[in-house]
């Protein structure tokens, strides 16, 4: 059985995530597993229960963060969804992207920043989840009322090499029973005349055996100011990246794009690795 997975660290920005992912979690029939990481002075998971008082600060702390993954499991299973926590050692963001497997987990989600637990969460450690994680991964800053999620815009290159992970996470998308739609952003370097776009998104869609959806597209110096132009034209609520370590003119999206658009913008944003 697959999970959602949320790192949490009890922060605003991350109580948000949470709030989200259960809301997430029930329109996708998924279970969820909150998440929090401690940081202790030695190897706590072979300590027995003598051994443990002898660290009474680190007890506390990790009885708190028990209680508030128990609060969090509660409100999900209150919504009908199935919800377990766990809490892991020593352990940093470099090692979760190891932890977050895709044969255990359909989706990570997080909030944008953070202090305790899994440190600065919208620091290098999570653009390194954003960069290598095998599991799309769904960033979120501020409290957002899952009902008013009514439109998805999906950012694609229409590449052979995007097919698998576009599958993939519109595999996700389309659960949430809510418009969806692709934008293409034409660049200068590899600019395309509409009747190629046109047959690109054709045969793109043919492939990955999707009905056929609206394709946006706009004209725009780079993709970075693009996928700006497209937000603030076209209102969505939740956008959706399809990122690749970009090398030359690949115009795929990179990560660093995805990063800018999560730390400039107020909507949630999904990002997958073209490399699932």
């Amino acid at each position: 059985m697959k999970y959602i997975l949320v790192p949490t660290d009890f922060s605003e920005s991350a109580n948000n995530a949470s709030e989200f992912a259960i809301q997430m979690a029930k329109s996708l029939q998924f279970p969820i597993r909150f998440l929090h990481s401690v940081q202790t002075p030695v190897e706590w998971s072979k300590l027995n229960i003598q051994d443990e008082k002898k660290y009474p600060e680190t007890k506390e702390r990790i009885n708190s963060a028990k209680d508030q993954l128990k609060i969090w499991e509660q409100k999900a299973t209150e919504k009908g969804v199935d919800a377990e926590h766990s809490i892991i050692y020593n352990t940093g963001m470099d090692e979760l992207v190891n932890y977050v497997k895709p044969e255990n987990y359909e989706l990570v989600i997080m909030g944008t920043h953070g202090a305790k637990g899994f440190e600065k969460i919208m620091g290098s450690n999570t653009q390194k989840l954003i960069r290598h994680s095998k599991v799309p991964v769904a960033a979120i800053k501020h409290k957002f009322d899952f009902n008013q999620l009514k439109s998805i815009l999906v950012a694609t290159d229409l590449k052979e090499e995007s097919q698998k992970a576009f599958k993939k996470v519109y595999g996700i998308l389309e659960k949430l029973k809510t418009k969806v739609e692709l934008v293409y952003i034409n660049t200068p370097y590899n600019f395309r005349e509409t009747d190629q776009i046109d047959d690109m998104a054709a045969e793109f869609l043919a492939r990955t055996e999707i009905k056929e959806l609206k394709l946006r597209c706009l004209n725009a110096n780079n993709e970075a100011r693009g996928i700006g132009m497209a937000l603030n034209k076209f209102h969505p609520d939740l956008f959706t990246s399809i990122t690749h370590q970009r090398t030359g003119f690949d115009t795929i999206f990179s990560p660093s794009i995805t990063e800018e658009i999560i730390n400039n913008y107020e909507l949630p944003v999904v990002s997958i690795n073209r490399e699932i």
